[in-house]
């Protein structure tokens, strides 16, 4: 995304739950890249990002592959999954949170369109 780039986990560190998106996990990576690996428990992966203004936002799975529960699907599943699903946004502040969300989907949607 041109107004986003990638942070360190240093930058995002102390960030939390802010909104939520709905995206298949391709979706996210043709927009945001491959993520970075999440903590192979409550998240399989993870996307750090941050604005011109040095606003950090985190995207995530959260809690949604066997890595959590035996029953939920494998994290390749989940990764192939061919219908949108919840993903997390945090941050330090609601308001960057929201406006990456909007970002987003702007984007998406442009993706979807193009199909």
């Amino acid at each position: 995304m041109k107004n986003y780039k990638r942070a360190s986990i240093d930058e995002v560190n102390g960030t939390s739950l802010r909104t939520h998106i709905e995206a298949t996990f391709q979706e996210l990576v043709t927009l945001l890249g491959e993520p970075e690996q999440g903590d192979d428990y409550k998240v399989s992966g993870e996307w750090l990002v941050k604005d011109k203004d040095g606003n950090v936002c985190t995207v995530y799975d959260w809690k949604s592959t066997n890595l959590y529960d035996p029953d939920y699907p494998t994290v390749a599943q989940f990764r192939a999954g061919k219908y949108p699903t919840t993903f997390n946004i945090g941050g330090h502040s609601g308001y960057a949170a929201e406006n990456f969300r909007h970002e987003l989907e702007l984007q998406l949607l442009e993706l979807r369109t193009d199909k």
